[in-house]
Formats: C-alpha cells, sequence, structure tokens
C-alpha cells in the first residue's frame, strides 16, 4: 500500500493551519503542523516531509529564513508559500532562495491541492532523471503535446533529461524550471488551445473546472489542437519555446508578470512565477508564443 504524502504546514494562525490541516486531510494527505519556522525546522528534522507550506509573515523564524533554512539543510525539498496583502517583498526574496511555488491565501480552498498535486508529480518523474554525462554539450529538442495537461510532468521529464546529463540542474534550478515549464504549459492548453478564462477557472467547483476541460478536449475546434515545444540548450544555458495555435491574449491586460505586489492576484499567476524563475522571458505572436531562458547558477541567486 502506497504511503500518503506528508505534508508539513507553517503558520502561526491556528486557524490558518487547521483550515489547510482538514483541507488536506480531506483529500488523503498525511500532515503535520507548527507554528513558526524554528518550530517547523525541527520538525523536518525529526521527520522529512514530502512537502511543506509555508506563511511568510510569523514570529521568531518567518518564512523567508525558514526557506534559506531548508533549502541548505534539506535541498530538494518543495517549498509552497501561502501570500496574503503585505507579504509581496518577502515572497519575491523566499521564491528566488528557491521555495517553488506560492498560492494566495484568498484562493487556498481552490488552489493549493491542485498545486500539491502539480508539485508532486514533477518531483516523481524528477527521481528518474540520470546524472551529468561527459559526452553531451548541446541539444536541440523539439516536441509536441496535445491537450492532455495530465501528460505535462512526462513532457518535463523529456526535457529536463538532457539538462541533466548537460550539468545544468542541481535541485533548486530543477523545481524552478520544472515550475516555469508546469505553468507555461498548463497556460498554452488550458488558457491557449482549450480558450478557457482565470474567471470561467474561479466561477464554479473545481470539479466544474475539470468537467469544462474535458468538454473541451472532446470538442472541435479545441481537441484538435496541439502545444509545440523546442529546446536549445548547452552546458551554460537553455531556451525554451512553447507555442499554442489559440487564438492568442492581450499580454498587457494581466497584472504585471514582474510586480510582486501582484501575487494577490488570481490571475496572471503562472506568468508571475515564469518571471520569477527564468532570466528572460518573451511574449510572441498575440500571446500564442513564449520563450524562456535561463543560464547555469542562476538558481543560487541571494536576496538582496
Amino acid at each position: 500500500m502506497t504511503e500518503p504524502t506528508l505534508v508539513l504546514a507553517v503558520d502561526d494562525s491556528m486557524t490558518q493551519v487547521t483550515g489547510m490541516q482538514l483541507l488536506l486531510q480531506q483529500h488523503g494527505y498525511e500532515v503535520m503542523t507548527a507554528a513558526n519556522g524554528q518550530l517547523a525546522l525541527e520538525a523536518v528534522r525529526q521527520r522529512r516531509p514530502d512537502l511543506v507550506v509555508t506563511d511568510l509573515q510569523m514570529p521568531e523564524m518567518d518564512g523567508l529564513q525558514l526557506v534559506a533554512a531548508l533549502r541548505q539543510e534539506f535541498s530538494g525539498l518543495p517549498i509552497i508559500l501561502t501570500t496574503g496583502k503585505g507579504s509581496e517583498e518577502i515572497a519575491a526574496k523566499a521564491l528566488r532562495l528557491g521555495a517553488s511555488s506560492y498560492v494566495p491565501k484568498r484562493t487556498l480552498n481552490e488552489d493549493l491541492v491542485p498545486t500539491i498535486e502539480r508539485m508532486m508529480s514533477m518531483v516523481d518523474v524528477a527521481e528518474h532523471r540520470t546524472q551529468q554525462s561527459t559526452l553531451l554539450t548541446s541539444i536541440r529538442l523539439e516536441l509536441s503535446l496535445g491537450n492532455d495537461d495530465i501528460q505535462v510532468p512526462n513532457v518535463i521529464a523529456r526535457l529536463e533529461q538532457p539538462l541533466s546529463e548537460l550539468g545544468l540542474l542541481d535541485d533548486t534550478m530543477q523545481m524552478q524550471i520544472s515550475t516555469a515549464l508546469d505553468e507555461a504549459l498548463i497556460n498554452a492548453i488550458i488558457h491557449g488551445n482549450l480558450e478557457i478564462s482565470t474567471a470561467q477557472r474561479y466561477e464554479g467547483t473545481d470539479e466544474q473546472f475539470r468537467e469544462l476541460v474535458r468538454e473541451r478536449q472532446r470538442q472541435a475546434p479545441y481537441r484538435d489542437r496541439n502545444v509545440t515545444i523546442a529546446m536549445d540548450a548547452n552546458r551554460e544555458e537553455v531556451t525554451f519555446n512553447i507555442r499554442d495555435q489559440g487564438p492568442g491574449f492581450d499580454v498587457s491586460s494581466l497584472p504585471d508578470p514582474t510586480d510582486f505586489s501582484n501575487l494577490g492576484e488570481c490571475g496572471g499567476r503562472g506568468l508571475l512565477l515564469i518571471n520569477a524563475f527564468m532570466d528572460k522571458v518573451i511574449h510572441r505572436n498575440n500571446g500564442n508564443e513564449i520563450v524562456m531562458s535561463k543560464k547555469k547558477g542562476d538558481a543560487s541567486l541571494e536576496s538582496d
């Protein structure tokens, strides 16, 4: 029998941490809790969880200090931030230090479990990567993906395999690239090819959203569209080009993806994570195409 995923939930608010605990337990997760970063660090030392969900503003040791400590002592442990108004600056620093993703507190009930599920899917496929090869010096890879978002972790694993051989990936950079790719591919499928808006995502239940996705996957013209992915990489840098076949969108209509004061907004969360984790991000062809690049070592940048 498979062991349930163990999540450590960290928040100094008893109401907040209890709410997270109940939500996660309802979805089959085993949950530990801690009231601040120091207690969380001690808990991880005693029993390493599969993933940490942490608030940012806490006494004794805040979320930023916890991310830094976990990154140093438990490299590769996925960390999801819960962000509220007033925590934007510290969240930006935490993402640069090695946090894997974030969920606004006001959409916690809708977004926390799907974010954990996608994070754990990426962790599972990453465990099967081979290590650096002395033979591979560069590679160009082109893939075509239909609109089955369940296949996204497998596509990410296929892209990251040669990056591992090139020696581009440490644990932090791997998770950051995985998250950026996941957000870009999901955006291309859901918002691009299937033409499902952010408003449609949040106007009903999660099951209603999944049913809408399944419906569009069966309908023309949506079902006939593909996402194309091109990757160019060498031992110093990787560039991804991801293109969908939807009608496109006005990128300027979204919250500024480089402005962390927009962390609490529902729309544009994926683009904010992409811009946080990649060095250069360009949109082309009416929003149908995104080009993302990252250089080796940039996952190790320290916060200001």
